[in-house]
Order: structure tokens, then sequence, then C-alpha cells
């Protein structure tokens, strides 16, 4: 029983000396980056016979597109936008130099794109984000 009264006041100190000393939480969101809410990853592989997938519907706008080089001399990921027969550049994703993944964080409207390799702009890509 007085183990018990000894015990009790030592592990109530020691609670209260690690909540003290507990670090904040930390988040993987990139500093000055004011969006919230979900984001969608999507990922994109560029290889000698093609871009993959070759079609990836998404319903959210905030996407963290990454890329991976299988080819090792990609010049990145080039976003268009598609509205009919027209095209419009959005972004164009670059891989760092001796890296062959990278990816952004990017907000899209609804709507289609185009995604193509940009070092060959015949391997291409759809994607459609869903209102």
């Amino acid at each position: 029983m007085k183990l018990t009264f000894l015990l009790l006041p030592l592990i109530a100190i020691c609670l209260l000396a690690s909540r003290a000393f507990l670090i904040p939480s930390v988040t993987n969101e990139p500093q000055g980056n004011s969006e919230r809410g979900p984001v969608r990853m999507v990922r994109f592989v560029l290889s000698d016979d093609g871009l993959y997938p070759a079609r990836m519907q998404v319903d959210r706008e905030l996407l963290n597109l990454a890329v991976e080089d299988k080819t090792g001399r990609s010049e990145g990921l080039l976003v268009e936008s598609v509205n009919g027969d027209q095209r419009a550049r959005v972004t164009q994703i670059n891989r760092a130099q001796g890296q062959l993944r990278t990816r952004s964080l990017i907000k899209l409207p609804p709507g289609r794109y185009l995604v193509s390799d940009a070092s060959q702009p015949s391997h291409t890509a759809e994607l459609i984000v869903n209102p």
C-alpha cells in the first residue's frame, strides 16, 4: 500500500514532465502554401515506350503530382489544359539533375489536361479533374 502511494506521485510527475518536453507536430505541407484540404496523389511514370497511366481521373483540384523518370533522360513532365482542339500550358515539372523522381503540389481547376513527356511529346496521358 505504501509503495502505491509513492508510485502515484512519481508517475504524475513523469507525465507532467513529458508533456513539457513534447516537440510540436510537423506537417508535410510545403512552407508558404496556404492551400488547405485534401490532396490527391497522382503519379506518372515516364518510360521509353510511353507515359503511364495513359488516363487518370481525379475528384480533387489540389494534386501532389509525382513523376518517375525510368528513362533517366527526360526533361520533365508538361501539363497542358485542353479546351476543344486548343491547348494552353499550365506547368512543367522538371526533375533535378541526377534525380529520377520529383513532385509538385499544384491546383488544377476541373477540366481535361494533356500530360506529356517534355522530351518526347508523343508520349502523352490524359488527366481529368472532375468538378
